[in-house]
């Protein structure tokens, strides 16, 4: 077998030519899928505890999120879902299919499915630790399309329950710089191609907070220029790619770090963006949503607003007042006269940049400048800076 090309895809991720991704994957980076982390809870096994990147906030604790909100019913998933038009969901934790969270598992792929149609793609992420025949008949007769195992070496075998079910079986690990680590996991390759699994997902290892002392204390270090990239695994992932693509038929796919964080993220903000805009704010490139806002007593606001109606003729569903600031469009309030109006009633006015979020406790204003300075960069180039 020929070493075959590996491909650079437009989202920074890479895989051998000819075979292409996992359908999940594809998905993922179009920001097309859903994340429900199922909760923090799992047996905590020696091969993956040590560096695992869930955030003390989720980790052990029976809490679950879709995407980055906390949700407490079914419901409430679906209208995330809804949120980014999602095509389909990725089921996480902790451990989805432990004894704990195998019911609450199957149920939730069950309502998708029915509230969604069987052509909704649902993938599971899972270390298969107590995977098993019965668990895997179950997930296959609620509908999963996809699964995704990241074992220790001693039940690497429990993978083959999942074949012949009809679901799509694979498996997904990080890339550790290790000697020992890295032939680990050119064996697992080699096991999974010789089984007949159709694809394996490498990662970048990470370095995060969670995990930041245990990686320190092995002796892995923090990429220079990176702020979550371990030194040479990026280089032992396309080393592993080069070295068995000719000795394996298996789907081989890549994924950087900021193929993850950016393109990934960026991809699910600009879907969530465009539900749940107003009228008054404008989508940016990151899928964070920008606007003015207008800031001071309510009474000088108030008459500030009359005239933006009155004199500038400013449609009032651009238009948002409450309390102590006005919401209006950024390219509006840097007309000279808005400006001449702000300062004439004593005002502040600030250009805003937010996460696509209406809940207070999930949203993150990412800048807020002063409009005069904003205009400042915006006119120096021709064009904003930002």
């Amino acid at each position: 077998m020929k070493t075959a090309k590996i491909v650079n895809s437009k989202e920074n991720n890479l895989y051998i030519k000819g075979r292409g991704v996992p359908k999940g994957c594809k998905f993922c980076l179009k920001g097309q899928k859903a994340v429900l982390f199922l909760n923090g809870i799992c047996q905590k096994p020696d091969h993956c505890s040590w560096y695992c990147p869930i955030s003390t906030e989720r980790r052990d604790k029976d809490l679950t999120y879709a995407n980055e909100i906390e949700i407490t019913s079914k419901e409430d998933l679906l209208e995330e879902i809804n949120k980014i038009d999602a095509k389909g969901m990725s089921i996480t934790g902790g451990e989805p299919l432990s004894e704990l969270n195998l019911d609450r598992t199957l149920d939730y792929i069950k309502y998708v499915k029915t509230e969604k149609g069987k052509k909704f793609h649902v993938h599971l992420y899972t270390n298969g630790i107590n995977f098993d025949e019965s668990i895997a008949s179950r997930l296959a007769i609620t509908g999963l399309d996809e699964i995704r195992f990241h074992p220790p070496r001693e039940k690497w075998s429990n993978i083959e329950f999942a074949l012949n079910k009809g679901i799509v079986v694979g498996s997904e690990v990080p890339v550790i710089p290790n000697k020992d680590k890295i032939k680990d996991l050119q064996d697992l390759i080699l096991y999974l191609d010789r089984i007949g699994v159709d694809f394996i997902n490498l990662n970048e290892f990470e370095f995060c907070f969670p995990n930041s002392e245990a990686l320190k204390n092995k002796g892995f270090q923090l990429k220079k220029g990176s702020i979550a990239s371990v030194v040479n695994s990026y280089e032992a992932g396309i080393d592993i790619m080069n070295n068995l693509s000719k000795r394996v038929s298996i789907k081989i796919h890549f994924c950087p770090i900021r193929s993850k964080d950016y393109h990934q993220l960026r991809n699910r903000y600009l879907r969530r963006a465009k539900n749940i805009r107003l009228p008054f704010e404008v989508i940016t490139e990151e899928g964070l949503l920008i606007f003015a806002q207008i800031e001071g007593p309510k009474k000088d606001l108030e008459k500030f607003y009359n005239l933006l109606v009155s004199e500038l003729k400013i449609d009032k569903n651009m238009l948002l007042i409450k309390e102590n600031n006005l919401k209006m469009p950024f390219y509006l309030s840097i007309d000279d006269h808005t400006i001449f109006l702000i300062e004439k009633f004593q005002l502040k006015g600030f250009i805003v940049e937010m996460t696509p979020f209406r809940e207070s406790k999930y949203q993150q204003i990412t800048e807020k400048t002063p409009i005069k300075l904003f205009k400042e960069q915006f006119d120096l180039n021709g064009d904003s800076k930002r």
